[in-house]
């Protein structure tokens, strides 16, 4: 079980709310990928030839689903939370970063000129990166008598 003392910001994030997001995410990968490319940066094209790396990422995305979704739910320990959401922190910053190499650094370093699809790209990424690292931090978190950070 989920250790106990974890608070509801993450259990909400990490549990119910993103899993979700990754699934349906997948879900517009496999189905529809037209419409999920159209949150990538304009210097991109669609090209069907480029469907197998929509599938890929539906892929990771699911690996990220189930890993939220079942496997924080069935470990006691907040370390192995931890290093799981550094790995994830890792995924997101490179996300981050393939989009900052597309787009290139003066259109990112220049939000004025972003796209709504551009937002919701970055702010989808960046915003969980933010909340994971905070937990890896131990934001939130207690500490034990031991003085090791426990949930």
């Amino acid at each position: 079980m989920t250790p106990p003392n974890i608070p509801f910001i993450y259990r909400l994030w990490h549990l119910w709310l993103e899993p979700i997001a990754a699934i349906n995410g997948s879900r517009y990968l496999w189905t529809l990928p037209e419409t999920y490319h159209e949150y990538m940066p304009v210097t991109s094209e669609w090209s069907p030839k480029s469907k197998i790396i929509y599938d890929q990422l539906a892929a990771c995305y699911m690996l990220f689903a189930f890993n939220q979704a079942v496997t924080l739910r069935v470990v006691q320990d907040v370390y192995v939370w931890k290093v799981l959401l550094f790995g994830m922190a890792l995924s997101d910053a490179a996300h981050i970063y393939s989009y900052w190499a597309e787009m290139g650094a003066s259109v990112f370093l220049s939000p004025g000129t972003w796209r709504s699809g551009d937002w919701v790209t970055v702010g989808t990424t960046a915003g969980p990166l933010i909340l994971r690292l905070a937990f890896v931090l131990g934001v939130g978190l207690v500490n034990d008598r031991k003085g090791k950070k426990e949930a």
